[in-house]
């Protein structure tokens, strides 16, 4: 069945709307309670959705604000802030029965972006339980990052979430994908996410190993300086 967001006359008659600000708008209207007219989508979610930044949907918010169309309220909880709740104004605070426009959505989009998004904030959680002790965190996830996440959980795990967490472990494992190279390099969420990386992780590339021959400097001939002397046995063998 296909959705639709209510908008109230004074967003329609409102002019000058950049199209990021109304498709912001449109979001927070259609996540709106129709008797309330209040919403609460995360940032996460409008910027899937929009395919704008979250750093612009806050901006586009805060004009949103300005214009009266808007109320946020933000929502403390403990330990920092909760997501924020959005109330959609009407021509005016005793208008309930403003003549609503209807904008449609396609119910199959939202479905396969709210996919997507749940997807990628579970593949994010894993990573940070077992690789966030030590190698670097996103700060958020945006449109690119969604679908990589939703792609790979089809293509390279099967839509199991376990395959993943093995994935991040084999990473988390290896001393030089935690910065343990020459280079002080580490992997990251976006490089976990590449599926050459996905590969090499599975074909054991990364893994720590206990080799009786070191790795030659160069590309050269192998010397004996490139071998471990391993101690001698009882009676020299």
């Amino acid at each position: 069945m296909t959705k639709f967001a209510r908008i109230p006359e004074l967003g329609v008659n409102t002019r000058n709307m950049s199209g990021s600000d109304w498709h912001v708008y449109v979001v927070i209207a259609f996540h709106a309670d129709n008797f309330s007219g209040k919403a609460h989508p995360s940032l996460s979610r409008i910027s899937a959705i929009t395919g704008i930044s979250r750093r612009h949907v806050s901006r586009s918010i805060d004009r949103l604000e300005e214009r009266g169309l808007v109320r946020r309220q933000k929502v403390r909880r403990k330990g920092g802030w909760d997501r924020s709740t959005y109330q959609i104004v009407a021509a005016d605070s005793a208008a309930q029965n403003t003549a609503p426009v209807i904008v449609p959505q396609f119910d199959k989009e939202d479905r396969d972006v709210s996919q997507g998004l749940a997807i990628a904030e579970k593949m994010l959680s894993i990573w940070k339980e077992e690789c966030g002790d030590v190698l670097p965190i996103p700060c958020e996830l945006y449109q690119r990052r969604i679908k990589s996440c939703l792609a790979l959980s089809k293509d390279s795990f099967n839509c199991d979430l376990e395959q993943w967490r093995a994935h991040c472990r084999e990473i988390r494992a290896s001393t030089f994908c935690c910065g343990g190279g020459k280079k002080g390099w580490k992997a990251d969420f976006d490089w976990a996410l590449k599926p050459e990386a996905i590969i090499k992780v599975r074909e054991g590339k990364y893994r720590d190993h206990t080799p009786t021959r070191r790795r030659a400097v160069s590309n050269g001939p192998v010397s004996f300086e490139d071998y471990e002397v391993l101690p001698l046995g009882p009676g020299g063998t």
